[in-house]
């Protein structure tokens, strides 16, 4: 079926043949819509997107219209799209007109939007579509029943749909697919609040995205990982052997773990990797890119199917205006004919461009291209249209006529034309005026790279050692001493809450031990008890009848237990109880504690020997004194209870002295 690349002259036909006829002259083959004004000074009035795209589809049949604009021909083959575009929408069993193209924006420069005009133009009943890549498609439905809002938010809010890349035939699937869809309004409704409550990736998800290799940096971040675990775990190990030879272990045991641990691991994480690597197919980027490969070489464009029909309207002459360019044709027909009289040959092109077209929306590779086509030295100027905006904006070059290009373009900039005829007369103007230079070199196309990524193996391979040197042991280090350190916060915390009772479980205890010693009293054993012991037995008796504190509560607990220990081991007498807390039992060596002023060497027990100094001075019993603050015991030395280590040395003088503090009470 006949589409933009059909010949010109069944377009012209469609909309002004005489008026065509009569400047062919001037501008050679160019399109109705292309004619510049004639030379009364009137604003010749361009044909807008609608009536453009109408009159192709009207030559199509009636109620199964597909055009497909040429400038897609880079990434598409058009008749291909265009029997793809049948099927999908010829499934609908109604009527429909169907336009895909890259052009044009709904934008006033443009004419607006070109849906609602099309309907005018065609006056048919049907489906209107216009397909753009990278958009969801723009429906109209006049007067047949299609929900084709609700199958556009389909389109949009469909989960893992990606219209951006995803191509036009594809696009037509899904949209006729929820054109047919008899709830598709709620199928719209379902996908809308989906999308709206996803949260998006999780941390873990973005963080596997990292680490794909089909993604450029996927392989590298994932031998980076690899590396710097490997790092880690080499230092682990090795930090692993020495602790267990200083504490006298077997060698043989040390160099087994690290061996396990620091090499057989890694060895096996890096050989995991690079399998993985392997078992995923190759992405598109890690891929030739057939479309790269052709913009590296004449003629710099995947297709010159649009670059032929602009070459053909240029015919004999010197300037063409695109059908669809929204720039103004004013003056542009004397301009011309002053390009035909120009020393050197000038072709003017007023041309639309977008991202999606065979030139990728760069009008210097589409004058390269261009160039390729004609044949022809000369200077060629290619005329476009800023965004959202009707000022021209020029792209210029010049092959084989001695004319610098640099000084062509800045000519031009400095000139700040509004309309292409004033540009194009900028540059006649430089074309004449400056020098001719048999030096200037020709212009070169922006050099497109045609590789693909290195290989994942060598990227895998490019920061391992960086993160196995350096940034692993560093982490190992940091681990270990985060390990120990939280190890070493614990065990004083368990020492402190271990070794720091509370008040009421320091009542209960001396309530229960007061009991005890109250029954070794009572009973027969009594008489086992030495008579050095019994002033402090009865001491400590008395003084829970007397309003006890913390101190006292404690001094309680530990004369019983040290009497029933006595009675048990009659030479455990003099034996002091562990000064750093009273309440673990007797001592059994003598190591550095107690407050800073008062820091000495004081009987312990096994237990708070192996501490460190900073933990014995962190595991020294706390109790209230008389004001109800807590205070280290040791502290209190002006108390009988510690001045005599709980009747361990002198009980007689340390009874004698409980009683003097109980009267002061």
């Amino acid at each position: 079926m006949p589409g933009p690349t059909s010949p010109l002259l069944r377009l012209v036909s469609a909309i002004a043949l005489p008026a065509l006829l009569s400047l062919l002259p001037v501008l050679g083959a160019a399109p109705a819509s292309a004619q510049p004004e004639t030379g009364t000074g009137a604003r010749e009035e361009r044909v807008t997107p609608a009536e453009h795209y109408a009159a192709l589809l009207a030559q199509q049949p009636e109620g199964a219209a597909v055009v497909v604009d040429d400038a897609l021909a880079g990434r598409y083959d058009p008749e291909e799209l265009e029997a793809d575009l049948h099927d999908s929408f010829g499934a609908l069993d109604v009527p429909y007109h169907v336009v895909a193209s890259p052009f044009p924006g709904a934008e006033q420069q443009w004419g607006g939007d070109v849906l609602p005009a099309l309907v005018d133009r065609v006056g048919a009943d049907g489906l209107y579509v216009l397909l753009q890549p990278g958009s969801v498609p723009r429906a109209l439905a006049e007067g047949v029943d299609l929900p084709v809002e609700a199958a556009a938010d389909t389109v949009f809010y469909a989960p893992g749909t990606d219209y951006y890349g995803t191509p036009l035939g594809e696009v037509a699937d899904a949209f006729t697919a929820a054109l047919a869809d008899p709830d598709a309004q709620a199928t719209a409704d379902r996908y809308r609040q989906e999308y709206s409550s996803d949260q998006g990736p999780t941390a873990w998800e973005e963080f596997l995205g990292d680490l794909d290799p089909t993604t450029s940096v996927g392989p590298e971040n994932l031998g980076f990982l690899v590396s710097t675990a490997t790092g880690a775990l080499l230092t682990l190990s090795l930090f692993h052997v020495g602790w267990r030879l200083r504490r006298g272990g077997s060698t043989v045991a040390a160099v087994a773990v690290a061996s396990v641990f620091g090499l057989a691991l890694p060895a096996a994480g890096v050989a995991g990797a690079l399998h993985y690597m392997d078992s995923v197919p190759l992405g598109a980027n890690e891929l030739p890119d057939p479309l790269e490969r052709a913009r590296s070489q004449p003629p710099y464009v995947p297709s010159t199917v649009r670059v032929e029909r602009v070459a053909e309207g240029l015919g004999d002459g010197s300037v063409y205006a695109d059908p669809l360019s929204p720039l103004s044709r004013e003056g542009l027909a004397d301009v011309a004919e002053r390009a035909e009289r120009s020393s050197v040959p000038v072709y003017a092109v007023l041309l639309p461009m977008a991202g999606t077209d065979e030139s990728e929306g760069d009008p210097e590779r589409f004058a390269h291209a261009l160039h390729h086509v004609l044949g022809e030295d000369g200077v060629y100027a290619v005329i476009t249209q800023e965004a959202y905006e009707e000022t021209p904006e020029t792209t210029v070059l010049a092959f084989g006529v001695d004319l610098d290009t640099y000084y062509l373009g800045q000519a031009l900039d400095e000139g700040e034309a509004a309309t292409p005829a004033q540009e194009l007369a900028l540059l006649l103007e430089a074309v004449e005026e400056l020098p001719r230079d048999p030096e200037a070199a020709d212009p070169v196309p922006y050099d497109t790279s045609t590789d693909p990524l290195e290989p994942r193996t060598e990227r895998f391979w490019e920061d391992f050692w960086a993160g196995a040197l350096f940034l692993g042991p560093i982490i190992g280090a940091a681990l270990l001493g985060a390990v120990l350190g939280t190890v070493a916060l614990v065990r004083v915390s368990l020492v402190r809450r271990r070794r720091q009772p509370s008040p009421r479980a320091l009542r209960r205890t001396a309530e229960r031990e007061r009991a005890r010693l109250a029954a070794l009293i009572s009973s027969d054993r009594a008489g086992r008890l030495p008579v050095a012991m019994m002033p402090s037995v009865e001491a400590a008796l008395m003084v829970v009848d007397a309003d006890p504190d913390d101190l006292d509560l404690v001094g309680v607990a530990v004369v019983s237990r040290r009497a029933h220990a006595t009675v048990e081991d009659p030479g455990s007498a003099e034996t002091s109880p562990c000064m750093l807390n009273p309440l673990h039992g007797p001592a059994e060596a003598f190591k550095r504690a107690g407050p800073r002023d008062r820091r000495g060497l004081f009987p312990v027990c096994r237990a708070c020997a192996g501490l460190t100094e900073q933990q014995r001075a962190s595991a020294v019993l706390r109790v209230r004194d008389g004001a109800g603050t807590r205070r280290e015991h040791l502290s209190m030395n002006e108390r009988a209870w510690v001045q005599y280590r709980f009747g361990a040395k002198d009980p007689a003088r340390m009874a004698k002295r409980l009683m003097e503090e109980i009267d002061a009470r």
